[in-house]
């Protein structure tokens, strides 16, 4: 899978094609260090990993407290944002894995019902924030990512929502598999929620990215994206090794 051409295309329908800088950054980063999450190997280890549904349904969890942690993270972030649009982005994104955290729950129960007892169940909705709208904006006490966002931080954002984007793709067939046909058509949907929701924040976080670059930070962008990259693979290569594939 050519992970630069995979994402071109899925952001095609939110303009990517005005984003000529984020997009030569992406090739080109892709080119000096390709991604693991790209290769045959990764796909056949994810493939192999999930026909256990103990393993499936465990990965569905850890999913679900991923998306959880990561929406406070982001909340944090665009809570000491000054730039009101960038931080109502930011917001809205860390609503979005706020819901994600509850739906990763949902796709448990639809494809594995009663794996969890009703007391497990309980702990596992108290994984997403519940963040909405009307949630006050405020950071965490002392969270290390209450500061204002920076172009590395947006540059790392889009590189794990690119691989989350590809988990997407890999787990969607296995998942829909376990599921008993009554149930598979509220979980394709769910499914294709999560998908079109990851393409929109890589959407946005590529947008903000091509502005950087336009404001005469093109050279930071394309070797930032190059650096980010290059340590993203370190952290994937080592989830392999423990078979995480983990979705943010």
């Amino acid at each position: 899978m050519n992970i630069a051409e995979l994402t071109v295309k899925s952001l095609r329908a939110h303009g990517g094609e005005a984003w000529p800088h984020y997009r030569d950054a992406l090739i080109a980063a892709c080119r000096k260090a390709p991604p693991p999450f790209g290769t045959r190997v990764y796909g056949e280890i994810y493939r192999d990993a999930a026909t256990d549904p103990c393993w499936m349904a465990l990965s569905l969890i850890t999913n679900a407290e991923g998306e959880g942690e990561g929406s406070r993270h982001l909340w944090d972030l665009a809570a000491c944002t000054p730039d009101a649009r960038v931080a109502a982005q930011v917001r809205a994104h860390a609503i979005d894995e706020s819901r994600h955290s509850r739906a990763y729950v949902a796709m448990l129960n639809l494809a594995f019902p009663g794996v969890v007892d009703d007391e497990h169940h309980a702990q596992l909705t108290t994984l997403s924030p519940g963040y909405t709208q009307r949630s006050p904006l405020e950071p965490h006490e002392g969270s290390p990512y209450a500061s204002p966002i920076t172009l590395d931080d947006l540059i790392q954002m889009n590189i794990a929502e690119i691989r989350t984007l590809v988990h997407h793709l890999l787990q969607r067939p296995v998942l829909l598999g376990y599921c008993a046909p009554e149930r598979r058509r509220r979980l394709a949907r769910l499914l294709d929620a999560l998908r079109l929701d990851e393409i929109g924040h890589i959407a946005y976080t590529a947008a903000l990215i091509d502005e950087f670059a336009r404001s005469g930070e093109a050279g930071v962008v394309k070797r930032l994206m190059q650096e980010r990259m290059s340590d993203f693979n370190a952290i994937t290569n080592q989830d392999l090794g423990r078979n995480v594939f983990e979705s943010v």
